[in-house]
């Protein structure tokens, strides 16, 4: 499975963009870019931390997916995010709190290997299509899922 989009890509011979995609491979988030033009192709790819700009084009052309856990045990859940998220322990109980309720956002790749990294401590998830659901009223569109390296919380 993958996400893609067009993203802009600085060319001194040409004008185009470059297409830039995420995806999945052996249980880690991937990305590339590719800029083709009369000159020479050009790639560039990397695993885990996108690029913010390259994310924020994924998300404006793909759509937010959001991302809500089923009912579980609360040690289960918070062991995936301390451990394969890296959050402080002091922002637990809070992107527990989100995902029981409103629920983390981020590009489709990224909530797809945190569901799954859920599924494997038996935690059930649902990732929801942007173009499937409308914001409850009051609730945030930019809770997300931060970049690795960040904390993964609620807000931007």
């Amino acid at each position: 499975m993958v996400s893609s989009a067009v993203v802009p890509f600085d060319c001194d011979d040409c004008a185009g963009g470059a297409t830039f995609e995420e995806m999945i491979v052996d249980g880690r988030l991937h990305w590339s870019a590719l800029h083709v033009c009369p000159a020479a192709s050009i790639q560039a790819c990397g695993r885990d931390e996108t690029p913010s700009e390259w994310r924020a084009a994924l998300l404006e052309q793909c759509g937010t997916y959001r991302l809500r856990i089923g009912a579980a045990s609360r040690i289960a859940v918070m062991k995936v995010v301390r451990e394969r998220r890296g959050t402080p322990l002091s922002e637990i109980s809070g992107v527990v709190e989100l995902l029981q309720g409103a629920g983390l956002t981020g590009t489709e790749m990224e909530l797809r290997l945190l569901a799954a990294q859920f599924a494997e401590a038996g935690v059930p998830t649902s990732v929801e299509d942007p173009e499937a659901r409308v914001p409850a009223p009051g609730e945030s569109p930019q809770a997300r899922v931060p970049a690795s390296g960040e904390a993964l919380h609620g807000g931007q």
